[in-house]
């Protein structure tokens, strides 16, 4: 893609004048609009319904329904009901004193919602609101781009100003108080008789299509958010509980005098279908099909972002049962491998273990000071290996550590590998992927799974090299998948009861050296033979008790994947 200055640098200068001609008609407006605060409501929800909700509207017009006279009477209604909707949220959101400042916010998060929403295809939800709010800095930048910054202009800017220049006519508190009453019955009533003439219709429309309501904008942001703080605030009352206290272990060493040493690794946004392990044509996975991996082909995860999927693997809770309350209410895998006697690492090179690692040690290498790993902005997965050697050189314990990868983490999937992993040609190098073709867009994430692939390998072979003083293990899975533009869908983060496969199939691998099959009475035949049964992130939990012989009340053996494989 072409940077020079007439291709890149005019469009936008054209823009920036747009803009500056936008904001001064803005300026220009009468000093003094003045208007009563129901009229003033019905107006901004009449705007937010207008010019905000592009992809609902979008996805509404895209359902079978046949043209005729009733049914655009239904879309019409559709219409008019989400105006009245609206504007009973603002009833209670515009508040005298506050409501200009609270209609700014709401104005410039509306815009960024429709800018993602319009762009990536997502839906918000509070998932989507979690992930915002511990997204880091360097991934927040990723997604900086000048299409945002005129979505935030002109459907954020331009009508907050808009907003401050409206004076709201003066009346008494009991005069505002029946304004709104007499508003919010209106509304009421407007969707009573709606839905009254259109029930059947609204019945099976919202029934059918549950996924519509988180593209309500700015509803689906405003309750998400709502949701999501009441979710902290609630799970920030008390210290995790201790789990597993009954927990035990056996401290005989294995009959070759040797520790285990395990490494987790723990993968970012790798989708199953295009590994190479799994049958994908292209050959992304040329160093792991040499080693003796045991490929798990039918592996699902807990969420569909890292900020679920990652508290709710090390959880006790499977995903049916879990929610980010119970993740912070009690302590995860790592405090009982702690407990019992393990040495545990935590490495980090993403945005955090999003509350899995908070009470083991942590290494945050993602803005590690290295020029053989790293540069400006990131560090390349690589940089989770640098001096572990030294860190369990003269350990005389049993060793679990996990790896956090940046791995494939979009949109800028071309910064997830170092220039020499680039096989795959031409490559999308822009974060705004509807920009790239679709080819363009697989090639770069292609790339991103082979240098993943060599960094695995790269895992195996520091495995290989701590043979002389352990029995070595790894195993690998990835967060959640992603969308590569299927169905005008891109990235991750989709309502689990919508996602498409591609971000809910994951890959789930594991390499156990000859000496740890032995030490630990692991068949690996019989684990290749079961490769092929319906396996999740629910499992790793139980797997892991499993594989270090640990005895708990909590430990359910039907959930360890190891366990019809290990030699009694």
């Amino acid at each position: 893609m072409s940077t020079s200055y007439h291709h890149v640098s005019q469009p936008l200068y054209r823009g920036t004048i747009v803009v500056k001609y936008w904001l001064l008609a803005v300026w220009r407006l009468p000093k003094k609009i003045t208007l009563s605060s129901s009229v003033f409501n019905v107006l901004l929800a009449t705007a937010f319904v207008f010019f905000y909700n592009f992809s609902l509207w979008k996805n509404v017009f895209k359902l079978p329904y046949p043209l005729s006279l009733w049914n655009v009477g239904f879309y019409l209604s559709l219409f008019v009901f989400l105006v009245a909707f609206i504007n009973i949220l603002l009833l209670f959101t515009t508040l005298p004193y506050l409501r200009k400042p609270l209609l700014t916010i709401i104005l410039i998060s509306a815009a960024s919602a429709s800018y993602f929403m319009d762009t990536y295809g997502i839906l918000i939800d509070w998932n989507m609101i979690q992930n915002t709010v511990e997204t880091d800095v360097s991934e927040a930048a990723e997604l900086l781009s000048g299409k945002l910054f005129f979505y935030v202009v002109f459907l954020g800017v331009v009508p907050t100003l808009m907003v401050w220049r409206v004076t709201i006519k003066p009346s008494s508190v009991l005069r505002g108080l029946a304004g709104r009453l007499i508003s919010g019955v209106a509304s009421i009533l407007i969707i009573i008789l709606i839905l009254m003439t259109f029930y059947q219709d609204y019945s099976s429309f919202f029934r059918n299509n549950r996924y519509l309501r988180h593209l309500i904008n700015p509803v689906n942001f405003i309750y998400a958010t709502a949701t999501y703080a009441s979710s902290v605030f609630a799970s920030e009352s008390a210290p995790p509980q201790a789990i597993a206290l009954d927990a035990l272990r056996s401290k005989v060493l294995p009959a070759n005098g040797k520790h285990n040493l395990t490494v987790l690794v723990v993968g970012e946004a790798a989708r199953a279908a295009n590994f190479s392990l799994n049958g994908y044509r292209r050959v992304t996975n040329p160093k792991l099909q040499k080693q003796d991996v045991i490929n798990f082909t039918n592996a699902s995860s807990c969420g569909t972002a890292t900020a679920v999927s990652v508290p709710c693997m090390f959880s006790k809770f499977e995903r049916s049962d879990y929610s980010h309350s119970k993740s912070e209410k009690y302590e995860g895998l790592l405090d009982v491998l702690s407990r019992v006697g393990l040495w545990v690492l935590w490495r980090e090179n993403n945005s955090g273990c999003k509350g899995a690692c908070d009470r083991v040690p942590t290494d945050e290498l993602s803005h590690a000071n290295n020029e053989l790993w790293c540069n400006s902005k990131e560090c390349f997965d690589e940089i989770l290996l640098n001096k572990l050697d030294e860190k369990v050189e003269y350990l005389d314990q049993d060793v679990f550590i996990v790896l956090h990868q940046k791995g494939s983490h979009g949109p800028s999937y071309f910064q997830r590998y170092p220039k020499a992993f680039e096989q795959f040609t031409p490559v999308c190098k822009t974060n705004q992927l509807q920009e790239c073709s679709r080819q363009e867009i697989t090639n770069a994430y292609d790339n991103s799974l082979l240098y993943t692939d060599h960094f695995l390998n790269e895992v195996i072979e520091f495995l290989n090299r701590q043979s002389p003083h352990y029995n070595t293990s790894m195993i690998y899975l990835s967060d959640h998948g992603e969308s590569l533009g299927e169905n005008n869908i891109y990235l991750h983060g989709t309502p689990y009861f919508m996602a498409p496969t591609e971000q809910t199939h994951i890959p789930f691998l594991m390499w156990f050296s000859k000496e740890y099959q032995l030490a630990n009475k692991i068949s690996a035949p019989c684990l290749m033979a079961k490769s092929e049964q319906p396996v999740s992130q629910d499992n790793l939990f139980h797997s892991i008790l499993g594989l270090n012989n640990i005895t708990t009340d909590i430990y359910e053996e039907e959930l360890d994947v190891f366990s019809s494989c290990r030699k009694n």
